[in-house]
């Protein structure tokens, strides 16, 4: 079973805002390890002047890691924020159910191969399908772009063999 799929400028303009907002987010593990960087050499040492201007050090850390945070939403915006003319020709891509997994061929792209296990979460949100993996791969496919293939058949098939359901789109 699968579907082959077109993505046009004007397809690609929908599909960005959906990947800022299912793309992969670390800021949480970020501002862990930046307060953790800052409280534990208090915790640990107490209040020596010594200890006190070893935690700077660690406050620097700090500063570090909230620079990278904002770096990343800034990369994910600026990757993401780009607008392509409506009629521009992108690229085909094939989505296959196969045995064990999914395997996703693509006209500019190498073939890519993804266990059912491996899927988090299904959803359909503004006509366009989205399947996101545990380790931060997505693939996105706009339903009213679809050239060959039955979408609905394909998508009930996918949640059986993954496992899981369709979340809501909230």
């Amino acid at each position: 079973m699968h579907v082959t799929y077109h993505i046009t400028g004007q397809t690609q303009n929908r599909i960005n805002p959906l990947m800022i907002k299912y793309s992969p987010k670390h800021t949480l593990v970020i501002w862990v390890a930046s307060l953790a960087c800052l409280l534990m050499p208090l915790l640990v040492f107490r209040n020596s002047l010594s200890n006190i201007l070893l935690s700077g050090l660690f406050g620097s850390a700090l500063i570090t890691f909230l620079i990278l945070n904002l770096g990343l939403r800034y990369a994910l915006h600026k990757r993401f924020g780009l607008h392509y003319q409506p009629d521009l020709d992108l690229e085909t891509r094939t989505l296959s159910l196969e045995e064990h997994g999914i395997s996703i061929r693509s006209s500019l792209l190498k073939p890519a191969f993804r266990p059912y296990k491996q899927v988090k979460m299904i959803t359909v949100e503004d006509n366009i399908i989205v399947i996101a993996g545990k380790s931060g791969w997505l693939e996105m496919i706009p339903r009213d772009q679809v050239t060959e293939g039955n979408c609905g058949l394909l998508l009930d098939t996918l949640c059986q063999r993954a496992g899981k359901k369709i979340k809501s789109s909230s």
